[in-house]
């Protein structure tokens, strides 16, 4: 599968994925935050609630005029986590997470991604604690608001820069458990929203529901997309003048297509939002290609080659971020795509 196909599967992930690494926001946020005390506590509190409360709700995901609904079910027992998602209107799709592994069903195209979980989330794997977050966020408390009938707790985050968007998040009063996430470009002006509209916790959720609808059979395409852990001197490549914060979350090398050349990935974050990186060969071609961009709701892309290898960043950021990563790329004397 070439790379172009899987970032445009990485932009259109589904609400269902957004919602579940908007889970795992609350706890590197909760780490740094500085906002507050009671906000950092709040932040906490979404953190632990999402990974050792069981439950289920349907949730409705939108962005630029276009409505998603999906339904997750979480349950945690004495074997771990176990997660399914899948989306209730629309394209059809079922992401499903044992532990560290995460299976995502296209139905449609009859294709099996699997890929691994960072653990304390699903199926984000791109969000790390990053110590000083209140320096690129200002973290305040908001009001208590209903949402899917339940009494929520705000809590507003507000970069200090052009970098990255501002949140506001809501936490069931009850139980911790982040209910509803906006995502924000200005005051006011809302660039996603998830929201439950039906939500059920504690331990009467069914356990059947995180069983999955789909199995892998002979006429399924199975891309492996876990990739090799790689250390900074078998990247090849460094990043000189990320934008402020930013952070290397991890290295890998992963497939872009079967039997074909693999990609350099790289995941940067600030504590709250995420930036990946990948390096291709340019078939070949040492060529210069004038960058492209493009945005979809909060996802962006930007790409430029650089010699014989295309780069290639995503995120839910600004533009100017992504133009930023991209142009920090450097090759490293004598190593290879």
């Amino acid at each position: 599968m070439p790379l172009a196909d899987i970032v445009k599967m990485v932009v259109n992930f589904s609400a269902m994925q957004r919602l579940a690494a908007v889970l795992v926001l609350a706890a590197s946020a909760g780490t740094a935050a500085a906002g507050g005390q009671d906000a950092t506590a709040w932040l906490h509190r979404m953190s632990q609630a999402s990974r050792t409360l069981n439950y289920s709700g349907l949730f409705v995901y939108q962005s630029g005029g276009r409505s998603e609904s999906s339904r997750i079910t979480h349950v945690v027992d004495g074997s771990g986590q176990q997660e399914r998602l899948e989306t209730v209107d629309g394209a059809s799709r079922e992401v499903v997470r044992n532990n560290d592994e995460v299976q995502t069903f296209f139905p449609k195209e009859r294709l099996l991604v699997i890929d691994r979980a960072v653990a304390g989330s699903f199926p984000g794997r791109s969000v790390t604690v990053v110590s000083g977050l209140s320096d690129f966020y200002v973290v305040r408390m908001g009001e208590v608001e209903r949402v899917a009938g339940r009494d929520a707790q705000s809590i507003r985050l507000e970069p200090r820069d052009d970098m990255r968007y501002g949140h506001e998040l809501w936490a069931d009063v009850a139980t911790g458990l982040l209910i509803k996430a906006r995502m924000l470009r200005g005051p006011g002006e809302v660039v996603e929203q998830f929201a439950f509209s039906d939500v059920l916790i504690g331990p009467q959720v069914d356990r059947e529901r995180v069983k999955p609808r789909y199995s892998r059979t002979s006429d399924w395409t199975v891309l492996n997309a876990r990739g090799t852990d790689l250390r900074a001197e078998e990247f090849g490549w460094a990043f000189r003048g990320l934008p402020p914060g930013f952070r290397q979350v991890s290295l890998a090398r992963r497939p872009i297509r079967k039997d074909g050349p693999e990609a350099l990935h790289a995941v940067f974050s600030d504590g709250l939002a995420t930036i990946s990186v990948f390096i291709e060969p340019n078939n070949g071609r040492n060529m210069s290609v004038a960058p492209v961009q493009s945005h979809a709701g909060p996802s962006g892309i930007y790409k430029s080659s650089k010699g014989d290898v295309m780069v290639t960043a995503i995120g839910e950021v600004p533009p100017a971020a992504l133009r930023r990563v991209v142009d920090s790329v450097e090759k490293l004397p004598g190593s290879k795509p």
